[in-house]
C-alpha cells in the first residue's frame, strides 16, 4: 500500500541483507495491494469504505503462502488491526519506529526527551505513535493546524501523485517542524521514500531524524537476514 513505498522496502532490504550468493537472500512474498481503499480517507470519514477486510485477507494469504511473519508498509494500516489477533505474527512499523527513536532521542534528551512525528492526517488522529512513544517515556509533538497540510501535500500531492519532492525542500520542511525537538521520526512511508532520495543524492538527513520504514529494514534483516 503505496507502490512507491513498497519497491523503496523491499530495494533496502536487498541492499541492507549482508548476502553474498541469491541463496542467503531473505525469502519474501510482497503484496503490492494498491486497491485496498485509503486508509486516512476512512479514519477521517466512517462513510468512506473500510480498509480493514482487505488487510486481514492480505495477511490470511500470506499465511497460506507458508509466511512466518508479515510487514505492513503502511503506518496508518496499523490502526484497523487488533495485532493480537491476526492470522499470523505482525512485525509493526511502528513499534519498532518508535523504539529507534527512542533511543537516539535519549541520547541527547535523557529520560523523558521530546519527539516530533511527522505522519499523515489518519497516522496522527489514531495516535499510534503518540501513544507508543508515550508509553516509552516521550513528550510528543506533532505538526500544528497550519503546518499538517504542508506534510500531507508532500505525501500525496508528492509522493502518492508521484511528482517529484525536491530534497531540499522536504529537508527544510523536516528541519522546521523538528526544531527544538530530541528527534523527528517520519511515521509514513512516503516519507520514506524522500528519507531514501535524500541519500541517494549524498544529502543525507540529521542522525536525528529516524525513518520508521528504514528501521524496520533493519530489524527484519537483524531477525531473519545471514548470521555473520
Amino acid at each position: 500500500m503505496g507502490s512507491a513505498a513498497t519497491v523503496a522496502f523491499l530495494d533496502a532490504l536487498v541492499r541492507a541483507t549482508p548476502a553474498r550468493t541469491d541463496q542467503e537472500h531473505i525469502d519474501s512474498v510482497v503484496l503490492n495491494h494498491a486497491t485496498v481503499p485509503d486508509r486516512t480517507a476512512r479514519l477521517n470519514d466512517p462513510s468512506q469504505p473500510d480498509p480493514t477486510p482487505y488487510l486481514l485477507g492480505d495477511l490470511q494469504l500470506l499465511a497460506r503462502l507458508g509466511a512466518d511473519r508479515a510487514v505492513i508498509l503502511c503506518n496508518t494500516a496499523h490502526a484497523f488491526l487488533d495485532e493480537e489477533d491476526l492470522p499470523l505474527p505482525l512485525l509493526s512499523i511502528v513499534e519498532v519506529g518508535a523504539d529507534a527513536v527512542m533511543a537516539v532521542a535519549r541520547a541527547s534528551g535523557g529520560e523523558r526527551p521530546t519527539v516530533t512525528v511527522l505522519a499523515t492526517d489518519g497516522t496522527l488522529a489514531s495516535r499510534l505513535y503518540q501513544d507508543a512513544l508515550e508509553r516509552r517515556g516521550a513528550t510528543v509533538r506533532v505538526p500544528g493546524e497550519a503546518d499538517q497540510p504542508r506534510v500531507m501535500s508532500m505525501i500525496y500531492d508528492g509522493v502518492k501523485a508521484d511528482v517529484p519532492v525536491p530534497t531540499e525542500e522536504f529537508a527544510a520542511l523536516v528541519d522546521e517542524l523538528g526544531a527544538g525537538s530530541d528527534a523527528v521520526l517520519l511515521g509514513c512511508t512516503e516519507l520514506s521514500v524522500l528519507f531514501a532520495q535524500a541519500a541517494t543524492e549524498d544529502r543525507p538527513l540529521p542522525d536525528r531524524v529516524v525513518d520508521a520504514q528504514s528501521s524496520l529494514v533493519a530489524r527484519v534483516v537483524e531477525d531473519l537476514g545471514p548470521q555473520r
